[in-house]
This record gives structure tokens, sequence and C-alpha cells, in this order.
């Protein structure tokens, strides 16, 4: 199964409707809808019963999609592109024109077909759990919640497991009157792929899988993504880029889960500093951010050598900057979030992992007993397999403490065999939510596969515009051999750890208060670039909005009505603190005091003078840079061009 999201998306409240249909089942009536520019688009709506044996009454409404590129006019085809979609829970009709273009080798003769699949998107019965859609992991870990959502089912808990689903695509195919599809599977799309190949093997003639997920239920605490994780450091300190910073990520990691849990009081969101813990559940949520965020891994590296000598505030500090831990005074009111489990659904996500995994309890038994049993399952697993990580963490972590008070049960039926037909696996050598370890393991179980690993990838690469991606897919669709991709280019540079403390920043004393304002000044700056890029209700238009941001160990710094940023005592270096106003010169004038240093008045460079430098204290690549949003690139000329 997919990995639980680092983070869930918020969405407006509503309940789960059924809606009974008096269209019969299998009818289609097509209407122009989305982008006209790359073809021929059209959608229609597919009604299938709710519960196939009948025991639960209803019928839902799927939405498709289907393109013929570069069509005005209809064109009757009898072999489509099924694209399928991740989560359990996206949408996937929203996506279809930006698809096109990724998917082009393969719709030459063939039309492109996506469906918002049960419980998800534009479908009838779109499921809404407003008290799961969160910015954090926390709630998916909640046993009141999640018994919450589980109440709005009724007794439909069941029905939307990847079986349901697999039914649901071949009623779309044969109401859509097409006789075979190429599969294109994304993550959790790929599981699904898999399991329809397997229900209709003669349907199928290829199938391409993106971040390929095991089908077969054997990894159920998903131990492959946990052993992914100190590989994943490892991989950020390639070729020498933690050369300064840590001469062994793996034993920084466990050295840092041996302490765990560790507290910290750190900013929580609002420029105040609150206690804040970190357990192994938080860690993993950083590596697995990674996979979407680049700039994550390379400083969780210097958090995590901190951490394993016992200083856990930037790690604590980390956790919060990106949602890992939900934002201090954040009441979760779902009445005041936006309306998005339309793009993905954290009900439907809930229900689908519960049905199709495979957990360690019996029906009917007790959420105590459900969470004893995988506890006793998971301590039978030698440390090793498990990266370290504790049983209480990984039963968090995973589909076992997720399902421990969903209603619902586990689907029995095994998978059939898999269709002797041509695999192409595609997968990114740093992904962690679905591990060259399982793409290994997907491969190996089609004969005429072709494996493809992406370096400096995480998940999910059709759409990352790797070069050696488009190359693979046009080999592919052209039944010709499949090249591997080139060797990576240098990896992203690791910014230094967070100083032990000033002795070690000089010689002597006056040289350790120029370079503890020096890296001070440069934290607060990255600290309120930060702020500035993340925070939706910071709004860069009005000049004299105040922002505050805490020192990683004291003190605070402040945005004046002038548009300077004050230092308040802010502590970022062990035992100091400096104070003074950053304003519009390219050196500025900061007071140090502290253990180790020399107190006075010191004069260093301003990071507000040069925006490429404060894109690069954040980890931004250039091209990363260019794709940020319009207010995001006004909000960081704001603080530069004071």
């Amino acid at each position: 199964m997919s990995r639980l999201a680092l983070r869930a998306l918020p969405v407006l409240a509503a309940l789960l409707t059924l809606a009974a249909s008096p269209v019969p089942a299998g009818a289609v009536k097509t209407y122009p809808c989305g982008d006209a520019s790359v073809g021929r688009t059209r959608c229609s709506r597919v009604t299938v019963p709710l519960d196939r044996t009948g025991q639960v009454p209803g019928r839902i409404s799927l939405s498709v999609r289907q393109v013929q590129p570069g069509r005005k006019r209809a064109t009757t085809r009898r072999e489509a592109v099924l694209f399928l979609s991740g989560g359990p829970g996206q949408a996937t009709t929203p996506t279809a024109g930006e698809l096109v273009p990724v998917l082009r080798p393969l719709l030459k003769g063939r039309d492109l077909l996506t469906v918002d699949t049960r419980g998800t998107g534009r479908s009838s019965d779109l499921i809404v759990c407003p008290e799961l859609e969160t910015t954090a992991v926390t709630a998916l870990s909640s046993s009141d919640l999640v018994a919450s959502c589980a109440r709005r089912f009724g007794g439909a808990t069941d029905r939307y497991g990847t079986a349901d689903v697999v039914a649901d695509l071949d009623a779309v195919r044969q109401a859509e009157g097409y006789d075979r599809l190429v599969v294109v599977g994304v993550s959790y799309g790929t599981f699904t792929a898999q399991r329809y190949a397997a229900a209709y093997p003669g349907r199928v003639t290829r199938l391409v899988l993106d971040s390929s997920v095991d089908p077969t239920g054997d990894d159920p605490y998903t131990l492959a993504t946990v052993r992914a994780a100190p590989t994943a450091l490892a991989r950020a300190c390639r070729r020498g880029a933690c050369r300064g910073v840590t001469a062994d990520p793996r034993a920084d990691l466990a050295r840092t889960l041996a302490r765990l849990p560790l507290t910290a009081r750190v900013d929580g969101g609002n420029g105040h500093r609150v206690r804040t813990t970190i357990t192994g559940n938080e860690i993993l949520s950083l590596v697995l951010g990674g996979d979407f965020d680049a700039t994550i891994r390379p400083v969780l590296v210097g958090a995590l050598r901190r951490a394993a000598d016992g200083d856990g505030a930037p790690l604590a500090r980390l956790a919060r900057e990106y949602g890992v831990v939900l934002p201090t005074g954040d009441d979760d009111d779902p009445t005041a979030t936006a309306g998005t489990a339309g793009l993905l659904s954290q009900g439907a996500f809930v229900a689908t992992t519960c049905r199709d995994t495979r957990l360690p309890w019996g029906p009917g038994s007790t959420p105590d007993a459900r969470r004893a049993a995988a506890l006793a399952q998971l301590a039978a697993v030698p440390p090793a397999a498990r990266a370290g990580f504790s049983p209480a963490d990984l039963v968090t972590f995973t589909a076992a403490g997720l399902c421990v008070d969903w209603p619902g049960s586990p689907d029995p039926t095994p998978m059939g065999p898999l269709p002797d037909v041509p695999t192409l696996v595609l997968g990114g050598a740093d992904d962690t939510r679905t591990s060259p370890e399982e793409a290994a393991r997907v491969a190996s179980r089609f004969r005429r596969a072709a494996h493809v690993t992406v370096p400096d990838a995480g998940h999910s690469v059709l759409t990352a515009d790797a070069p050696c991606v488009t190359r693979a897919l046009r080999a592919f669709a052209a039944g010709g051999r499949v090249p591997a991709c080139p060797r990576p280019e240098a990896p992203r540079p690791v910014p230094a750890a967070p100083p032990a403390g000033a002795r070690g920043l000089g010689r002597d004393p006056a040289a350790r208060a120029r370079a503890v304002a020096a890296a001070t000044v440069g934290d607060a700056a990255r600290s309120l670039a930060l702020r500035v890029l993340t925070s939706a209700d910071i709004d860069v238009s009005e000049e004299e909005q105040t922002v505050r941001v805490a020192g990683l160990r004291s003190g605070t710094a402040v945005t004046t009505g002038d548009g300077d940023l004050r230092l308040e005592a802010f502590g970022f270096v062990p035992g100091t603190a400096v104070s003074g106003v950053l304003g519009s010169s390219r050196r500025v004038r900061v007071r140090v005091r502290g253990a180790g240093v020399r107190p006075g008045v010191v004069r260093v460079a301003n990071p507000f003078h040069d925006e490429d430098a404060l894109y690069a204290s954040l980890g931004f690549s250039p091209e990363e840079i260019e794709g940020l949003s319009a207010r995001s690139r006004a909000a960081v000329r704001r603080l530069v061009r004071r």
C-alpha cells in the first residue's frame, strides 16, 4: 500500500453521500469538458453498484474523462491508456490534460482514460472526513478521529477496497467500449494496476509502474520504507557532500533513535517557543518528506548529527517548519479549512488501506487486542529489519496503527497470477515511500520487465521532468531496449549542522564572536524567509505587517514597520545571543554576548542584501527558484529590497 502522506490536505466539512441513481449501471452519457487544446476531451459518468454482493444498497456514479490527443472529431479506438493515480484517495480526472505530454509515446493510436474511482474526486460518493483533513500526520494516528471518520460510512466501510475499484474499472472499460488497456499506475496506482492485470489478464497489453507498491501484502508494516530511511540519509552524503557535517549519517540516526523521545522548546509557528517532543514517527515523516521536497534531507542530516549527541532542538524545529508537527494553537477546526478533499480524500485513504492490508488480527477483536497483536508481531522482527525504529513508532506510523479503530475487515481474497506482458518499472533512487527494494521485488515478478532507477529522484518520476524517463518511455512504447539512466550529477550541498557551541567556531573569543554573529544573523534571515514562504496568513502586499520568528535557543527576530528585521537576544549558538537591526546596508552591526565569545559589537554581512544567497540558505537549487510561485518570489524580494 502507499505510505501515510507527510501532510494531509485540509478540506471543507461535508458528509459522505452514496447517491442512489436512476441511471442503469454502466450507462454512459458523454459531453465536452476539460482542456481541449490537448485534443478531443470528453467526460462521462459510469454508474456501478456500491456493493456487488447486494448487502449494502446504493449506486455510485464514477466520473470519467477521456482524451484523444490531437483530435477534434471523434475516432473510435479499441485500446486506451488507463492512468491510475496514487493515494489511495487521489482524484485522477483533473490531471488528464497534464498527462497527455507525459504519456505521449504510449498514446499513438490510443485514447487516454482517467477515472475518479469510488470515494474520490468528482465521483458521486466523494468521501470527506474533515476530522482527518489536517496539516500533519497526527490526525491519521488519532483513534478518536479515525473512528469518527468510520461512522460516516455507515455499513459501507468494506466497500472501498482495491477489489471493488478493480471491478469498477473494468465496468468503465466495457461501458466506454475498449477491448484492451495499457495500464499506467503511480504509487498506489501501481497496486491497483497489478491487481487489475491479475483479475483481467486478457484485457491488459502493457504495464507501466512508477514508484511501485508490492501488491502481495507480504509487507504489512511497510518495512521496506523503514529500511530505506537510513539509506536515503546516506545518499544525501555521497561523494563527500557531508564533509565537515558528519562522517556517518546512519550512525547518527541509530544514536538518535536510541535517545528518543527528545524534547525541546522551539518556535511553534507564531514566534513563540513551545515544548515539542520528537519520536521515531516524526523522524520517519521527515525522511519521507524528502520524496517530494529535496531540501529536507540535507538539513535533516545536520539536525540528526546534533540529536545524536542529545541536542533535539534543531530536529524539533525542523519537524515544525515542515508541518510534521502541528503549529501551536491550531485546533484543526475543519470548518475553517479550504475544501480540497476532492483532490485527495483522507477518508478514502483510510478505508482502502484498512481493507487492502493484511493485518495481524481477526474479526471482532477489540482495538486494545489489535494494538497488542501488532506490537507483538513487530517486536518479533529483528531490530536491523526495522532499521532500529521501535515497534511503538512503527505501529503508529503504519497501517497497523491507522486501522486499529477501523470497523472494517481486511479483504482475504488472494491476488491471482500476473499476466506475462511487457512491463516498465520506474523508481527514484531516493524514494522511501516505495523504495528501490520494493521496486526490485515488483520487477522480479514479471518475466518481461524493464527496471529503470532514476538517480536523484524521489517519489513519482513520470512527472519529474527527467530526460532518462522520457527516453525509457519512448523505447518501451516502441518495443526496443530500455536504456538505463546515466550516472547522477553532484549531490545537493548539505548545510553545516547547527553549532554545538561557540568554542568550535574560532581560535579566540574575538573570532568566535564574529562567527557567532554571522551564523546567528544568517539563521534569523533563513527562519524569516521560510516563514514568509510557507505561511498563507502572511500578506506580502502589506509592507507594515509584523512577522515574528523565535530563535532556536532564545530570543526573537521581529520585522519592523519600516521593513527592517530586529534581533532581540536571538540565540542560535548554544549559550550565546545576538541583538541588532538588519537594515538595507551591505554589512550590519550587531551586539554579541555569551559563553566563549568576547562580548561587544561586530560587523557582519547582511544576508538580506543578496537574494541568491538567501535562497541558498534554504537549500533551493536554481531550478527550484524558477519554479516558485509569483507570490513566493514577491515575498522574498520584499525581504531583500528593504
